[in-house]
């Protein structure tokens, strides 16, 4: 905490001169040594990264079976260090399984170096989320393990994706579509999972941070499909059976999704998020159906995301009502330079966007200082204190 600060609200009447005095030596008595903090972090780093070099150039003299074996010996004592830290959990063994999911990632591709494998990227991600997604999930307790999964089931959808369109010869349209869909669309499935176990599990924050990325990746495709509206008309395309085919799975899934978030979650911020995915399943019919205006995609692109603010606001969540606002006034200046023409309503375009930045970055200040959910609510009085459901 900032001394400066402290003698300013002092100085302002916010706190008096004993309460001053109790917050400075609790402070002198809590602070860390962050020099101290920082000069053993810099020692760690460089012995590291020093090992990482000598190994780096010794790495053909080592046999590949041996580099093999160390890195699975790391693999298992990582593993034996976090069953006996099981009953103790904290950040500290949130970070031993995120490293022992790279670990893993990594064996992966240390086979197919060692053994010159060849196979589509989308087999070893699978076959780690077989392997350690469990783990992940009965154990992880933060984001950067949620974060992990999400990222690989992400990869590992859009790996099989590209490795599908390959094999067009042997596939039909239909069958590729629907293949394709139903993998990129599968990790906002997560979010259903999430909400079953959200009220079941100690681990509210995995739970949590994993339902946030789910509803970021569907929030996401969505606001691509609003986007692509603008190229059109979509149902008159070559392809428009395997477009309608995407689009009906994609709705279909993420309506999927918000039935499942719906019935897993009673609580109001459940019914409010459940509302959204309902929205979100309903932006690639829109988008289908209203495909072919510049004018039309930017509305539905601001729809969307006035919608997840509109939730937000409900939900209480002042970061992503904040960035929904922003994105917005964005999406409003961009719209302009897509209106303008020729040199001369390029230039006058020019001149009314700068108004209209102006005018937008003013108006979505007033809106976030205005309507957004208090960053920290006050605490509830001993005598109107309600226990959650």
């Amino acid at each position: 905490m900032s001394l400066r600060r402290l003698k300013a609200w002092e100085a302002a009447g916010l706190v008096d001169a004993t309460t001053a005095a109790r917050i400075r030596e609790w402070e002198s008595s809590h602070t860390s040594p962050v020099a101290m903090r920082a000069v053993i972090g810099i020692a760690a780093l460089a012995i590291g990264l020093g090992l990482l070099s000598v190994i780096a150039a010794n790495w053909d003299a080592v046999p590949g079976v041996v580099r093999l074996g160390v890195h699975f010996a790391l693999m298992v004592a990582l593993a034996l260090w976090l069953w006996r830290q099981a009953s103790t959990g904290g950040i500290a063994a949130e970070a031993g399984l995120f490293v022992l999911g790279m670990l893993g990632l990594t064996f992966f591709g240390h086979i197919g170096q060692v053994y010159q494998t060849d196979s589509p990227l989308w087999q070893p991600l699978t076959l780690w989320l077989v392997l350690f997604a469990p783990l992940m999930l009965l154990r992880g307790t933060g984001w950067l393990t949620a974060l992990l999964l999400m990222a690989v089931m992400i990869m590992a959808a859009w790996t099989f994706m590209s490795w599908t369109m390959g094999l067009q010869p042997r596939l039909g349209a239909v069958d590729e579509t629907v293949r394709i869909v139903l993998a990129i669309t599968a990790p906002v499935l997560l979010a259903a999972l999430a909400a079953w176990a959200q009220r079941r599990s100690s681990r509210q924050g995995f739970w949590r941070r994993l339902a946030e990325l789910a509803l970021l990746y569907a929030a996401g495709g969505a606001s691509i499909a609003a986007i692509a509206s603008a190229d059109g008309p979509w149902r008159t395309d070559e392809g428009s059976t395997r477009l309608l085919w995407s689009v009906l799975i994609a709705s279909g899934v993420t309506l999927l999704t918000a039935l499942l978030v719906r019935a897993f979650r009673r609580d109001p911020e459940g019914r409010v998020v459940a509302d959204l995915w309902l929205g979100l399943a309903a932006m690639p019919l829109l988008a289908y159906a209203l495909s072919g205006s510049k004018i039309v995609a930017a509305l539905l692109f601001m729809t969307l995301w006035a919608g997840i603010a509109y939730t937000a606001l409900r939900a209480g969540w002042r970061g992503a009502f904040q960035a929904a606002v922003g994105i917005i006034a964005f999406r409003l200046v961009l719209l302009s330079f897509e209106l303008g023409g020729d040199l001369l309503t390029s230039g006058a375009g020019l001149i009314a966007s700068g108004l209209l930045i102006l005018g937008v970055a003013w108006l979505a200040l007033k809106i976030s200082k205005r309507f957004a959910p208090p960053s920290d609510p006050p605490p509830a009085s001993s005598s109107s204190q309600e226990t959650s459901p």
